[in-house]
């Protein structure tokens, strides 16, 4: 199986990668990289689990990874890359770039959801190519855009028992873990995304039931007005829920840019849920 981004080519079969039909030189580590990277995509792998999976039962320092990822932005650099491939969280680790996210393309037709959030230590240690390389292949293929039907999702990535898909965006989404863990544990499949251009390229992809998002970010304080003002525009009618601290006069405002509901505490946010999705009650 091939992956392509722009001249790049990444072949599963033979674990190489080419650019314009040139083989490039690279270790093996590389390419398991830049696969972790894709199964994961859009979420990042802090470096502790990059260190058991790349290095298993091997004692080494956060340094050989800083290492690989400089010598594979160089060696793709060197070979033509005039885009970022591997995106830096800092004080996190690292994931695919938004660019390569929107470009690769497989030989394949059909496209899994996105892994949904969950400890990033629970990802199991390398295998051997030969074994890994079947189940992976099945769960990277979800960045495969298929245009004739492009809200339909097949599921390998996520439990075929999950009762809703939830879109989360905010720029903190450690401010959330709590929420999100317990719709998780309802049996619900949650992804985040941290701002508005990862989120509405990824509503663009894949359908979700309901989209929550704070309301701030970064240096835009309406940051979540824009989104669902936008996702309107473009004909997306996906509920979309805000999960922030805003003054009770701003909230009409709100409903009158498309917004379904504004929750200032979790138990408004599960009471606005339940319309959308089965809740069990809290404890």
């Amino acid at each position: 199986m091939h992956y392509r981004f722009e001249h790049f080519v990444l072949d599963t079969r033979l674990q190489s990668l080419s650019y314009q039909g040139r083989m490039l030189n690279c270790d093996e580590r590389i390419i398991n990289l830049l696969l972790l990277l894709i199964e994961h995509a859009p979420e990042y792998i802090d470096k502790q689990t990059l260190l058991d999976i790349l290095w298993p039962d091997t004692i080494v320092s956060d340094w050989s990874i800083s290492r690989l990822i400089s010598d594979t932005r160089k060696l793709l650099k060197s070979a033509g890359a005039d885009f970022p491939v591997i995106q830096t969280l800092h004080g996190r680790g690292y994931r695919l770039s938004a660019e390569v996210l929107s470009i690769l393309q497989s030989e394949n037709i059909s496209r899994p959801a996105p892994t949904p959030t969950s400890p990033a230590r629970q990802l199991p240690r390398l295998w051997p190519a030969t074994l890994i390389l079947p189940p992976l292949l099945a769960l990277v293929s979800w960045l495969v855009i298929d245009t004739d039907s492009p809200a339909s999702i097949n599921q390998f990535a996520e439990s075929k028992e999950i009762t809703a898909r939830i879109l989360w965006v905010d720029d903190h989404p450690e401010n959330n873990l709590a929420e999100r863990e317990y719709l998780q544990h309802q049996g619900m499949a949650v992804y985040t995304a941290a701002n508005t251009s990862d989120a509405l390229m990824l509503l663009a992809m894949y359908h979700y039931d309901v989209v929550i998002s704070d309301m701030g970010r970064q240096d835009d304080p309406l940051a979540g007005m824009k989104l669902v003002e936008q996702m309107r525009q473009s004909g997306n009618n996906t509920p979309y829920l805000l999960y922030t601290t805003i003054p009770a006069e701003a909230q009409q405002l709100l409903h009158q840019h498309g917004a379904q509901g504004i929750a200032v505490n979790e138990d408004k946010l599960y009471q606005l849920l339940a319309h959308y999705m089965p809740l069990q009650p809290l404890l």
